[in-house]
Parts: structure tokens; C-alpha cells; sequence
């Protein structure tokens, strides 16, 4: 009962793994094809339910190691870091942030100019999210053409080395390049709004306000709404479109003194989506090419001659030759199968003619043939 409970709970993470990587793809790609907020806000709510699901289900794995007194080998050799790193750090640094300023109805978190590039990290952040695909390795029982050990865990281990240092190159990237400044898209686009701000400002003191902002809002093609102590002197839409179209994300908030500027930013948006949509795609056909590619290949190269080779040192009527590809003649692996080929079968067969005293066929291994 406990191990079809276990089984059970195993499949639900699988499902759930599945169907969080579609939320990901999907996430991105509404605001790259341009959605309405309304359902790219599911899609957040629905990024929400899965870091707190993933969260749970960390806490419980390493609390229940922890109490058989095997945290470490959960954490190091059973991967638990990719269970870690797949959800706390997703619930509170992404999902959670956004799905408070859905509720409370501000853009705090995704609007001030300052934060910019603390955003940026945090959307690298949102990367490690691939990193659930690699938990499907850790499920996984067999992997196609073979059953060896050896092979699962080579496979398993190429893999995830491969695609977390991947990710963590993207994320290293990111942090470092928020840290010291580097000049990106969003820097571009601050400066720009900045500039023409402070040019805004300037000519609100030598001409009247309505020509300022009439200027303004026809040379800022990105700006959406003036406030000047809090009343509103310009806006380029309707509320209820802001309703329909916007979410917090979508919109970058200065403050000065007397006023008060919003600014379409769903353009970086789109430009960070492609991105993360292409980083998604990497990783999901390199994790393919593994699997559907190198893991038969690896069967076929290291595991099927070794498999031969230990039948024919444990097996007395086993006298199978291990078949070398030219291609492939120099590895070390074939040239031990030359040597068992060549040496140990032929001493095998005399050992065991010796014994026997005569050949080991005859005419009655044949009769079927004449039936």
C-alpha cells in the first residue's frame, strides 16, 4: 500500500512537472503574441499554485530525509538542490512578488525606474524554472535501449550538467550584468524616458502646460498617462482598456516632484520573452537530443559490448563476438573487445572442448532444419 501511495504521488509530480513547463512556455508567449491581461493574470496565479506546490513538496522530501537522518544525500546525490532552486527561490523572488502587486493593485514592484535593474535579475531568475525539466531524469526508471545502471546514470548526469550550467551561465550573466550596469535595452530605454522628462520639465518653464504636454505625448509615442498633483492632464487610452490590456508589467512609473509618468514598456516585455522563450527551447531540445540521441548511442557503444562481454566471462555456452564498428575501432572499449574476441573466446572454446572430450555439435543440432 505505502509504495502505491508512493507511486501515485510520483505521478502527480510528473503531471504536474508537464504541465508547469506548458505554464512557462505559455506565460511568455502571451506576452510576446500580446494576450490580454486577463488571462496572462491565470497564467501568474497559475505560476503561483506551481512554486507553492513544488515548495511544499521540497520541504517535505527534505524534511522527511532529514528525519531518516539523509539530508545530504537527498540534497547532493538525489538532486534536492533542483527541487530548491525549481521553487522557494521562484515563490518568493517571481511569482510571489508579481501575484502581490496583482492584489493590491499596484505596479511598485514592476514600475519604479530605480528597481530596474534588481528587474532584471530577478526575470533571469525566472529562467531557473527550466530546471524542472530535469527532474523528470530523477522519475525515470529505464531509459530507452537499455537497462543498465551505468548508462541511466551517465545519461542522467550528462544532462544535468549540461543544462544547469547552462541556466546558471544565464543566471551569472544576468546578476553580473545588473551589478556593474551593462549597457542593454532597458538602460536604453530609462536614459531615453529620463531625457525627455527632464526636457518636459524644462519646457513647462518657458511655455504653457497643455502645449508641453501636447508636444510631449506626440513625441513619446510610449507614454500613457501624466499626473500633475495627482489629477490626471493626459492619457492616451480609456480606463477600460488600461483594464483590459495592462498588468503591472506592462508599464514603467516615474515620480517627480509635481508629476507623475507612466510608459508603455510591453516592447521590453516582448524583447525578454523572445528571449526567455528561445532559452526554453534550448534546454527542451537539448534534454531531446540526449535522451532520443546520445542515450542510444551510449548503449550502443559502451554498454552493449561490456553486456556481451560479462555473459561470455559468466556464461560457459555463451561465445558471442563483440561486434567492433570501424568507426569506432580505436575506443578503448572495442579495443578490449578485440582483445576478448581474439584471446579469450578462442581459449574459452579449446577449455571447453578439452573438457568435454569432443566437439560440443552434432547431427541431432541440425535435425530441425531437415523437418
Amino acid at each position: 500500500m505505502q509504495s502505491k501511495i508512493k507511486n501515485f504521488v510520483e505521478s502527480i509530480v510528473v503531471v504536474a512537472i508537464f504541465l508547469v513547463l506548458i505554464q512557462t512556455f505559455l506565460e511568455d508567449y502571451a506576452v510576446l503574441a500580446g494576450w490580454s491581461w486577463d488571462f496572462r493574470k491565470i497564467l501568474i496565479f497559475t505560476g503561483l499554485g506551481f512554486d507553492l506546490f513544488f515548495s511544499i513538496e521540497f520541504l517535505i522530501r527534505i524534511f522527511s530525509a532529514l528525519m531518516k537522518g539523509k539530508g545530504s544525500a537527498y540534497f547532493l546525490e538525489g538532486k534536492g538542490w533542483i527541487d530548491f532552486l525549481a521553487s522557494i527561490p521562484l515563490l518568493v523572488l517571481n511569482s510571489g512578488p508579481a501575484f502581490f502587486a496583482i492584489i493590491t493593485g499596484n505596479g511598485f514592484f514592476f514600475g519604479m525606474g530605480g528597481l530596474l535593474n534588481i528587474l532584471k535579475i530577478v526575470k533571469a531568475i525566472r529562467i531557473a524554472r527550466i530546471l524542472r525539466l530535469l527532474r523528470i531524469l530523477k522519475i525515470f526508471r529505464q531509459i530507452k535501449h537499455t537497462g543498465s545502471v551505468m548508462a541511466q546514470r551517465h545519461i542522467a548526469k550528462i544532462t544535468t550538467l549540461s543544462i544547469t550550467s547552462f541556466v546558471f551561465t544565464l543566471l551569472v550573466f544576468s546578476i553580473f550584468s545588473g551589478l556593474i550596469s551593462l549597457p542593454s535595452a532597458e538602460d536604453k530605454f530609462i536614459n531615453h524616458q529620463i531625457a525627455s522628462i527632464s526636457n518636459f520639465l524644462d519646457n513647462i518653464k518657458s511655455e504653457n502646460q497643455s502645449l508641453s504636454v501636447a508636444n510631449f505625448s506626440d513625441y513619446e509615442a510610449d507614454l500613457l498617462i501624466i499626473k500633475n498633483n495627482g489629477t490626471t492632464i493626459f492619457t492616451r487610452y480609456d480606463n477600460p482598456f488600461y483594464s483590459t490590456v495592462y498588468g503591472p508589467g506592462d508599464f514603467q512609473y516615474f515620480k517627480t516632484t509635481e508629476y507623475e509618468f507612466f510608459f508603455d514598456v510591453r516592447e521590453l516585455a516582448q524583447i525578454q520573452a523572445t528571449s526567455s522563450i528561445l532559452f526554453f527551447l534550448v534546454v527542451v531540445m537539448s534534454v531531446l537530443v540526449f535522451l532520443i540521441y546520445y542515450s542510444p548511442h551510449f548503449a550502443m557503444t559502451i554498454t552493449d559490448p561490456i553486456h556481451v562481454m560479462k555473459r561470455g566471462f559468466l556464461e560457459s555456452d555463451y561465445n558471442l563476438e563483440v561486434e567492433i564498428p570501424q568507426l569506432y575501432q580505436n575506443d578503448d572499449i572495442y579495443k578490449l573487445g578485440a582483445l576478448y574476441n581474439d584471446n579469450y573466446l578462442p581459449l574459452k572454446v579449446r577449455e571447453t572442448d578439452t573438457s568435454s572430450g569432443h566437439t560440443r555439435l552434432s547431427i541431432d543440432d541440425f535435425e530441425d532444419l531437415f523437418k
